[in-house]
């Protein structure tokens, strides 16, 4: 899919005073009428209100209290509740809002930011080498080197190959998750230890729909080191093993970071390969963390049912009652509970997993032509269809990765089976992520199921994986410029919330705002990737030339068509707050500003409505509130 922001974002994070969870967010906080605080309460005033529920007033002043917000109003009616020890705090007219919900995310990545190879945003074989060196000088003890963050647009054919590594790690295994999550990378050593040969590929592959991946060969029949899809767990038994202590100390450094981003709430969207143990440790970590008062966040987290994991429905239910069971135990407080079924009910398009109709995807990129070849839930669709009522039975929500319209119209069929018996799937229990590729009539069929769509704004753009990797899968520039139907959702009256899929990219509410209302990369983003490089140009101009003959010289990096799928400044504050609480049925507690709810919140360094759009991009939190407690400050 997209780049992450893994090198700068964690150096700013760094460099700037960050609020230890622990402390008492009244002893840091700076304005221009401070008081030592022994009421707990904090008074906020001279704001510019976002996402206020019944404002006739256009308020201007919160309080917070207890963990709540107990008012909302003018600054007089603010300053005369105040006692004698209450903190006050002039935002300077800049925007106050509701703290975000990161609707979709992988928060089990925080292991891999802190002690693994690091090889986002890089746009060379060379930089990624350097970068691994780097890292295997600096760590030489270790049995194996794992890492994240390779982009397939780096590589001829859109293919890593295991010689790259070799030259740079010879004699350990290496295994690197590409930056999507639907594939990784191995050296020889790797590929060695693991068994991984000529013979064990053409078997593995012969049965590629019951496996779920797909072992990347050459000519001669030989492993590459890529490895698609499912067959990336073949790696599990190298992965390092990460204890709960460690665990521990990689979450709360990612949190205090998605604080300095904004974000008090998340759902995580399943543990991505890091072998059964690291697994087991960082559930335990998680809800550990929670009962210690150490979560500074609520998360609701997930697990997967995939359909090559199960032979039938009755050793998918076994796994899901064991499941319930182990949920139980983990999840005794309100900041980590586990609701969730995760599904895929396809793969992606830049592995050519996506599940696309007839006629999407350009000649030869099928195998034998065959559209059901990515169709995951071929020939199981009753099963899919059972879990569905599983989770309807069991109050549990279904969380669908969706990517091809093919994908769409099949799991909207067995959806609909199920809430055929559990219509209360209907209400706030089911939702798509990622939605790139979806047709009118199911958009309709997801509004008349109760279905949210959770989007990336991050992703809808033209950067060179529109030009390099996805133009050349699809089967004309038109098709793929129907991807991401934000706008049409809206209309549709579905709720429409945003993610980042972090690890895939690295969460940005600069970029996620300026994106969500342009379909332009912002210019920070495109200096990063690109600088000074001549074979890309930025332009915001939707009458540039995006015919791909135009763009052989210098790719043009902007506006992604359909340019009417922008949404408005207001669409993208409730996709950001209110909506994303929705989609893990928090939407009564956190999302808004009004009384009585959670005092999750976060002062901003500018006013959003007189703010050039241009310059939304550097929109960031200067404060932000979880439940009261300041738990960052710029």
């Amino acid at each position: 899919m997209k780049r992450n922001l893994f090198a700068i974002l964690f150096t700013l994070v760094l460099a700037i005073s960050m609020v230890a969870c622990g402390s008492s967010s009244t002893n840091s906080v700076e304005s221009t009428e401070k008081t030592k605080t022994d009421s707990g309460m904090i008074i906020i005033k001279n704001a510019s209100i976002e996402q206020v529920v019944d404002d006739p007033v256009m308020s201007s002043a919160i309080i917070m209290k207890d963990g709540k917000i107990t008012y909302v109003g003018d600054d007089d009616g603010a300053l005369a509740q105040a006692d004698g020890n209450a903190t006050i705090i002039d935002a300077g007219g800049k925007t106050v809002m509701p703290a975000m919900t990161e609707a979709h995310m992988h928060f089990s990545t925080a292991i891999q930011a802190k002690y693994e190879i690091d090889i986002a945003d890089l746009t060379s074989v060379e930089d990624m080498q350097a970068v691994i060196k780097d890292f295997i000088e600096e760590n030489p003890d270790l049995d194996v080197y794992a890492g994240a963050g390779w982009m397939v647009s780096v590589f001829e054919n859109n293919s890593p190959t295991k010689d790259i590594l070799d030259e740079v790690c010879p004699d350990k295994p290496m295994v690197l998750q590409e930056a999507d999550g639907h594939a990784y990378w191995a050296n020889s050593r790797a590929l060695e230890m693991l068994g991984i040969d000529a013979e064990y590929a053409k078997e593995y592959n012969a049965h590629y729909k019951e496996n779920g991946g797909r072992i990347v060969v050459d000519d001669k029949g030989e492993p590459t080191g890529h490895l698609k899809e499912a067959a990336g767990n073949l790696v599990d038994s190298l992965k390092p093993v990460y204890t709960v202590d460690q665990c521990k100390e990689a979450i709360i450094d990612q949190q205090e970071w998605l604080a300095s981003l904004g974000f008090t709430s998340a759902f995580d969207a399943g543990i991505l390969t890091m072998g059964d143990e690291t697994a087991e440790n960082y559930w335990t970590a998680m809800s550990e963390l929670a009962r210690e008062g150490q979560l500074k966040m609520r998360v609701r987290g997930s697990f997967w049912v995939q359909p090559y994991d199960f032979d039938s429905f009755e050793e998918c239910k076994e796994y899901m009652d064991g499941w319930l069971e182990k949920a139980n135990k983990l999840c005794d407080t309100d900041y980590y509970q586990i609701t969730t079924i995760k599904m895929m009910s396809d793969q992606v398009l830049e592995e050519g997993t996506a599940y696309l109709s007839e006629g999407m995807y350009t000649e030869g990129v099928l195998e034998n032509e065959d559209i059901e070849s990515n169709n995951i839930w071929a020939g199981k669709a009753d099963m899919m269809e059972k879990v569905m009522e599983y989770a309807g039975e069991n109050g549990l929500n279904l969380h669908i990765h969706q990517i091809g319209d093919a994908s769409a119209t099949f799991a909207l069929n067995q959806l609909e089976k199920a809430e055929a018996k559990y219509p209360e799937l209907k209400k706030d229990r089911v939702c798509f992520a990622h939605c790139q590729f979806i047709n009118k009539e199911d958009q309709a069929r997801m509004k008349a199921l109760g279905v949210a769509a959770i989007v990336a704004p991050y992703w809808a753009v033209i950067d060179d994986y529109y030009w390099d990797v996805y133009l050349p899968l699809m089967n004309s520039k038109e098709q793929l410029d129907t991807q991401y139907p934000m706008q049409s959702l809206e209309k549709m009256g579905i709720n429409v919330a945003f993610h980042s899929d972090y690890v895939v990219t690295k969460p940005d509410m600069g970029w996620l705002f300026y994106s969500a209302q342009t379909r332009v990369l912002p210019q920070k983003i495109y200096d990063l990737w690109y600088e000074d490089d001549p074979a890309y140009h930025r332009s915001t101009d939707t009458a540039e030339s995006q015919d791909p003959k135009d763009n052989e010289e210098s790719q043009l990096i902007g506006a992604l068509k359909d340019w009417n799928e922008v949404l408005d400044l207001g669409q993208t504050i409730e996709a950001a707050t209110i909506n994303g609480a929705r989609t893990i049925n928090l939407d009564d507690e956190i999302g808004s500003i009004e009384v009585g709810k959670k005092a999750d919140l976060m002062i901003l360094n500018m006013n959003l409505r007189q703010s050039a759009l241009e310059d939304l991009e550097n929109v960031a939190p200067e404060k932000t509130f979880f439940e009261g407690e300041l738990v960052y400050e710029k």
